[in-house]
């Protein structure tokens, strides 16, 4: 037999403004989900190849998105440089941005190294599951090594070979907005 609880009229009270703050929070996301407020996001990238292959590249993402996962992206050579489609993949769903970027390596054959610099805008167009409709906008800077191939002999291969090693770091700073 199920028994009955009866509330005292203080832990009905209490229960009833809880219950009625719970609906008011409820309406006011609902009705204030296409005007989410843009708040910060940072998004940090790391891409690596080793021995001429590619690592998969890793994302941290700190903010109303938060956790690691990893990235995807096309490009699209473009008389400024060139745009990256990129898709970065979470738990709880994926963000695709567009980000037309100015990047370049700076080679030293002598020490067989190179760096490269660069940076641009990034727009996130869209979202899917949890970041579904997400929309936002900001800055990056990316930065890389490179250590390059090297003959038997030791003299340095330069563009003839696949590098030995490389890495870029790519560090986004904007706001993103997330309805709901």
């Amino acid at each position: 037999m199920t028994r009955i609880h009866v509330l005292r009229p203080a832990a009905f009270l209490a229960f009833a403004l809880a219950l009625a703050a719970a609906i008011a929070a409820g309406t006011a996301a609902a009705s204030g989900a296409a005007r989410a407020k843009p708040v910060p996001q940072r998004f940090t990238l790391l891409s690596a190849n080793a021995g001429g292959k590619d690592v998969p590249m890793a994302v941290e993402a700190a903010g109303q998105i938060n956790g690691i996962g990893t990235e995807t992206q096309t490009d699209k050579d473009t008389p400024g440089g060139q745009t990256n489609y990129a898709t970065l993949h979470f738990a709880h769903g994926t963000v695709r941005l567009r980000a037309p970027e100015q990047f370049g390596w700076k080679a030293n054959l002598r020490t067989c190294t190179a760096t490269a610099s660069g940076g641009g805008t990034f727009t996130i167009e869209s979202g899917t599951g949890a970041y579904r409709g997400a929309t936002g906008k900001g800055s990056f800077t990316a930065h890389g090594i490179l250590i390059g191939a090297r003959s038997k002999s030791g003299k340095c291969l330069g563009e003839n070979a696949p590098p030995a090693a490389n890495y870029v770091t790519v560090k986004a700073v904007g706001t993103i907005s997330l309805p709901g």
